[in-house]
């Protein structure tokens, strides 16, 4: 109690100081200006003034150099200065056109000459310097340049985070990219400073709630490596800032346009002559800002001009496009729904009866028949069996508008008073979108007319700031931010409490749309003070970041009741039997026609079959509520303290170094809703903590309880963990070397740089990881319970099926549960979880090799620890109970008995004493006559029918007979799963990099990647992937899915030489230089491998775990494959490996592919208790290259406005980027490739944006 006390205390007085005097990442939105200035003989100049201006809103800001002739605005606005340095005996110099980018610092380096001050020199551009050698991060920028003129399928201009060096990329799906080789979670997306993040499910690197648009969005930087101490909450950094207006006016309006009509058609299709997809989509919507200016004229005294002071931004979007989606629901024909069904007799004549006649029950239903004949009259007969159940067939109709909405103000509040100068900053997100009906989840209506479900949201993230400078060596920025993510899926008619109870039809398309409303609502409240401290050579930065992130979330699932139709209740059955069929083919062909007719009849005479109703609990006290939502309140808390230090030991030489510390609080329920075992050891019951594969040894103790955590109970789900501490060191040396061999190499100061740097940034999990381990489903199940009735009697009535609301019971044991549900099972945390954290280094050379122009060669590493990862410690055993050799017997009777029966008792079989106690008294369908089993022995599959065996009810009586942990180390749970940190990942790569800022034209980035990627597990929602067995946890280190071994992007975009003020058609006729001006191009142009390659065996050999078990080398070797892959265009089809490995099948007429499939001889299942040799992800898959343009002209039809037209080219070559398929090895399609890979579109697409400019 007192350690926990002292705790607390330490963390405030923390927080107090930190908030008194603190900065947290000024690099957020705002960026940094430092310099050298030198006299005419290269030394050091002291004292100067120096002025730095800002170009569109005059702001300025005035400090001296130091005695190293160095001087730093540690925070400024971003955007374009103009920098103005005087000193005694020198020439009042000014240096122009310097940009300051966010998250990247800007230097300059400037020679004095020798002169009056009344004298002045104007440089431009040069003196700014195209290296870093300032620090040690690795950061680039997205400027505005690339955000408004680079090619792109959609606007969201974070797709662009993906022409960064050190990011794998499957095709152009960035939201999904790895940093570095890690998880999505390792990322962290901020804009304006505040978290963007989707703090709920946080797997994807690159997707930001605030739906960013290219129009409102100035520009945005990614870290990608040696991140410094005022960055957390993930190693990859994204930092986007919105625009914001200045002394002019400014605006534009655009309209952007993609329709199918434009597009290539995508080469499957074009192979099986499939029209293109209809493609309708409309963007459009209007930008502008400036000063506030409220002319005097028009409002007297309350006239206002802002200029220099006040300015806005407001910048509206918007996405239209109705959209069909084809559905074919199956009805009843018109004859079966009077009762008459139809069939075709062994005489091939169509034959009938009338099943009201030979049923039991002998009158159609009225509200089973209310529902059928509301159903539309069939218009195919692709579906059913084309007499009794037919189609019908037609289009949904939908939209899915969306809407953003950005608000950006800025206010000067003071400017050099006695107490400093201060600043307002306001920005306002909002995105609307809707999508109805959800056509894309299938929750229209099943017919016209009925119910529909949608999905909506309206997100928002609001940010205000005061930035405060005190004189030339303080600054100061308090900034708050809030951010609301609802995202729902609802029901038109809200929660239908109206309806007694949904109706499942048998034969047919339900009537009913049975979907239940579900959405979750995340909230985050942010805190940020930022200080900032020049004093000498050393600039101090100090931090405070606090957070709190709530999320919401509702499931209205199976609280309205459920009746089934159905003819397959033994209690109440249908009367139709095959001798009332005239004609009827013998076999299986006549069997099934009677079935089909039962299903008819119990849907026209509304027999009942079974009727389920969901119950939640509303408190941990309020019992099962009927029509209650099941409704979870999550909370988080988290603060962030650093400090850093710039030290300029040298005018070369810099040192960063600092330390952060991060506590991100333990995820919990506010309300108290949630359960968990009553400990670690529960999850192994009778066998006690650890104790796997001992059967017999029952030193635990069983059942394992359930009890409610979180709320009122003070119980945790883990503990805190205080101790996060983030080291961080790097170096920039900037060499001088002007004469000698290594002059070409290094160069002056200022012409090359070397950094290197380590650091240590702590990952940050949305609340999946936690959210479905509370007491959901068959997860420690308890607070959710179904009533349901199995075997009622008679017919459907409006009065419907009587339940009970379950009796509710907590603690609850994991016997009980199993009892309800052979699926139940356990899952908790490791009482000492703590947060994942990541190491990371760099080493690396930077080198202009032009004007403007820089090449950088780096080394980036990392190595991820105590990563999250839920693991199932309920691993069937197959060895030490010698089950193994069981099945091996088995296999033996089962080829002696022809494959019908594994039975013991034949000549050559051999007795099967486990199997044949668990089969005591039970049918040859369920015991040695299995045709599942029969299946398991068929196909190796010893682990999933040991799991049959150890988890199955029909089973459990005879089970008895055995040492209950003769299987599973709890056999009252399903599984029992551990949220641990288990889980590491490491990453190597080269990374080469060549960047051109914008001159003469031209811009360019061209990076190249060689990286290795291994890891146990790349992470999902819930963090689950068991081991492949607890007997040798290094089985699973593999290449990372993701693992990206080479890698080449590089974008430009070129001003061509036309037109005023350029090298050609330059004068002369007006309208040909109109039509000569203001072309310019852009490109991305991207090559990368494949994604690693793993073929499987769909086997379970090992234990119940089937997906990570690889095929068996047999008649080949690796190399068999490796020399085999690649793409191989047949007149059949397209396929990964030489057909020579296939037997490819055509049809005779048509010459389609009808199957592929590995020849024999070549893999094989593994044998039972072995894994296949087949290596894990050992080679790569196909490649993936495309090249995107743009081409953009731009006409000035007034002195400060234009027209522009941009016209995207999207894959411009339409190029196929091929997509392995099936990597099962005796899979009907093993090797053959029918889909291809691109980001909403895999052929080439051309699309136009119209704006108007001023």
């Amino acid at each position: 109690m007192m350690e926990n006390l002292f705790k607390v205390r330490l963390l405030a007085v923390l927080l107090v100081f930190c908030t008194l005097m603190s900065a947290s990442a000024f690099g957020q939105t705002r960026g940094s200006l430092s310099g050298l200035i030198s006299d005419a003989n290269g030394g050091a100049l002291s004292g100067a003034k120096i002025i730095a201006k800002h170009v569109t809103t005059s702001e300025d800001f005035t400090t001296s150099t130091d005695a190293q002739g160095a001087f730093i605005f540690p925070s400024v606005p971003l955007g374009q200065f103009t920098i103005t340095i005087e000193a005694t005996g020198f020439k009042r110099t000014q240096a122009e056109n310097i940009i300051v980018e966010v998250g990247t610092p800007a230097k300059i380096t400037v020679t004095l000459e020798v002169g009056g001050v009344s004298e002045a020199v104007v440089i431009s551009g040069d003196v700014q310097e195209v290296i870093n050698t300032t620090n040690a991060t690795l950061t680039n920028v997205i400027n505005t340049r690339q955000v408004r003129d680079l090619p792109l399928l959609g606007r969201n201009p974070v797709d662009l985070a993906r022409l960064q060096a050190g990011i794998a990329v499957t095709g152009t799906d960035t939201r999904t990219a790895s940093v570095g080789g890690l998880r999505g979670s390792a990322t962290n997306v901020t804009q304006d400073g505040i978290n963007a993040m989707d703090n709920f499910v946080k797997t994807d690197s690159f997707f930001a709630l605030s739906a960013p648009s290219l129009d409102s969005v100035s520009e945005f930087s990614v870290t990608t490596g040696t991140v410094g101490s005022d960055a957390g909450r993930g190693m990859a950094q994204v930092k986007m800032v919105t625009k914001s207006g200045s002394n002019d006016f400014h605006g534009r309006m655009f309209y952007q346009h993609r329709n199918d009509a434009l597009n290539a058609n995508t080469f499957f299709n074009n192979a099986s002559s499939t029209p293109r997809t209809l493609l309708r989509q409309h963007f459009f919507g209007f930008n502008v800002g400036g000063p506030v200016w409220l002319p005097k004229k028009v409002f007297g005294p309350a006239g206002y001009d802002g200029r220099n002071k006040s300015f806005w931004f407001f910048s509206y979007e918007a996405f239209r496009e109705n959209f069909q989606a084809t559905r074919n629901r199956t009805v009843l024909s018109p004859e079966a729904r009077q009762g008459i069904f139809r069939y075709t007799g062994s005489n091939g004549q169509v034959q009938s009866v009338n099943l009201l006649a030979i049923g039991n029950v002998k009158a159609l239903n009225a509200i089973s028949g209310a529902q059928l004949n509301a159903m539309p009259a069939f218009n195919n007969t692709l579906v059913g069996d084309g007499l009794n159940t037919v189609g019908y067939r037609y289009n949904v109709l939908g939209a899915d508008p969306n809407d953003k909405y950005v608000g950006r103000f800025d206010q000067q509040l003071l400017e050099n008073s006695k107490i400093g100068s201060h600043k307002l900053e306001f920005v306002y997100n909002r995105t609307n979108t809707i999508l109805r009906p959800d056509t894309f989840n299938a929750l229209e209506a099943p017919f016209t007319g009925g119910v529909n479900a949608y999905q909506f949201s309206a997100r928002t993230l609001t940010t205000a700031a005061i930035q405060s400078t005190f004189g030339s060596r303080m600054t100061n920025e308090v900034r708050v931010g809030h951010q609301r993510a609802p995202v729902q899926f609802l029901r038109e008619d809200g929660l239908p409490t109206h309806i007694p109870y949904f109706l499942t039809l048998f034969s047919v398309s339900n009537f009913d749309n049975q979907f239940m409303g579900q959405g979750r609502n995340t909230m985050l409240y942010q805190y940020i003070d930022n200080f900032s401290l020049t004093s000498g050579s050393h600039t101090m930065r100090m931090g405070a970041d606090i957070q709190s992130v709530t999320a919401i979330t509702f499931n209205d699932a199976g609280v309205i009741q459920t009746i089934t139709l159905s003819p397959n209740n033994a209690a109440n059955g249908t009367g139709i039997l095959a001798a009332a069929f005239p004609n009827l083919p013998t076999g299986a062909t006549g069997t099934a026609i009677v079935t089909r007719a039962q299903g008819v009849y119990a849907d026209i005479v509304g027999l009942l079959g079974s009727s389920t109703k969901t119950f939640n609990v509303t408190s941990p006290t309020s019992g099962f509520v009927p029509n209650a939502t099941r409704k979870r309140d999550f909370k988080q808390r988290q603060t962030s303290l650093y400090f850093q230090d710039q030290w300029r030991v040298k005018r070369n030489f810099t040192l960063n170094y600092g330390m952060r510390w991060e506590f991100q609080g333990v995820p919990y329920e506010r309300n108290g809703i949630a359960i968990q075992p009553s400990s670690v050891a529960g999850l192994f019951g009778i066998s006690g903590l650890n104790n796997l594969f001992k059967p017999g040894t029952l030193s635990g103790t069983a059942p394992t309880s359930l009890e409610f955590v979180n709320g009122k109970t003070g119980k945790k789900l883990y503990g805190n963990d205080w101790n996060n501490f983030a080291p961080f060191i790097g170096i920039a040396y900037s060499p001088n070397v002007e004469h000698g061999p290594l002059s070409w190499i290094f160069g002056k100061e200022g012409k090359s740089s070397i950094r290197a740097g380590y650091s240590i940034s702590y990952l940050q999990d949305g609340f999946t990881v936690v959210s479905n381990a509370l007491g959901t489903g068959t997860t420690n199940p308890g607070l959710i319970q179904s009533a349901a009735s199995n075997t009622p009697t008679g017919v459907l009535t409006a009065a419907g099926i009587s339940l009970t609301t379950p009796t509710f019971k907590i603690p609850i044991t994991d016997a009980e549960n199993i009892l309800i549900n052979t699926n139940n099972g356990l899952w908790t945390f490791d009482p000492n979880l703590r947060t994942p954290y990541v190491q990371q280094w760099s080493f690396g050379i930077e080198r202009e090799i032009a004007n403007n122009t820089a090449l950088e060669v780096r080394y980036v590493g990392n190595h991820a620890i105590k990563v999250f990862r839920a693991v199932d410690f309920n691993e069937v055993n197959i060895f030490e109970n010698g089950f193994l050799n069981e099945f091996l017997g088995a296999q033996k009777n089962l080829a002696i008995n022809g494959g019908t029966s594994f039975a013991p008792g034949a000549a050559g079989t051999v007795a099967l004493p486990t199997l044949s106690t668990l089969f005591a008294g039970l049918t040859a369908g369920n015991g040695f006559g299995s045709s599942t089993f029969i299946t398991q022995l068929n196909n190796n599959n010893v682990g999933a029918m040991a799991f049959n065996l150890a988890n199955l009810a029909t089973y459990r009586a005879n089970r008895a007979n055995l040492t209950p942990n003769f299987f599973l180390a709890n056999p009252n749970a399903n599984f029992a799963r551990l949220l641990t940190n288990n889980s590491f990942s490491t990453y190597h790569s080269l990374q080469a990099e060549i960047r051109k800022r914008m001159a003469k034209g031209l811009q360019l980035q061209a990076n190249y990647t060689f990286s290795k990627a291994l890891t146990d597990s790349e992470g999902s929602q819930s963090t689950l992937e068991t081991f492949r067995t607890y007997r040798n946890l290094r089985l699973d280190k593999h290449r990372a899915n993701f693992d990206q071994t080479h890698r080449f992007i590089t974008n430009f975009i070129y001003e061509l030489p036309f037109g005023p003020g350029r090298r050609w058609l330059n004068g002369g006729f007006a309208p040909l230089r109109k039509v000569a001006e203001g072309w310019q191009l852009g490109a991305i142009i991207n090559a990368q491998t494949g994604s690693p390659i793993f073929i499987t065996s769909g086997r379970s050999t090992i234990n119940q775990f089937a997906g990570t078990i690889g095929a068996q080398f047999v008649g080949s070797d690796f190399n068999t494959f490796k020399n085999a892959a690649g793409i191989h265009k047949t007149a059949a089809g397209v396929f990964y490996f030489d057909p020579s490995l296939l037997n490819i099948t055509t049809n005779a007429t048509t010459g389609q592919l009808t199957g592929a499939t590995l020849k024999s001889g070549l893999l094989a299942a593994p044998a039972p208790g072995s894994f296949g040799n087949f290596p894990r992800n050992s080679f790569n898959g196909p490649g993936f290259t495309q090249v995107d343009f743009s081409l953009n002209k731009r006409t000035r039809f007034y002195e400060k406005a234009d027209f522009e037209l941009k016209v995207n080219f999207i894959n411009a070559f339409n190029h196929a980027n091929f997509v392995f398929g099936s990597l099962n090895f005796d899979a009907a399609n093993f090797g053959r490739i029918n889909t291809t890979r691109g980001s909403g579109s895999t052929a080439r697409e051309i699309n136009f944006i119209a704006s108007i400019n001023f």
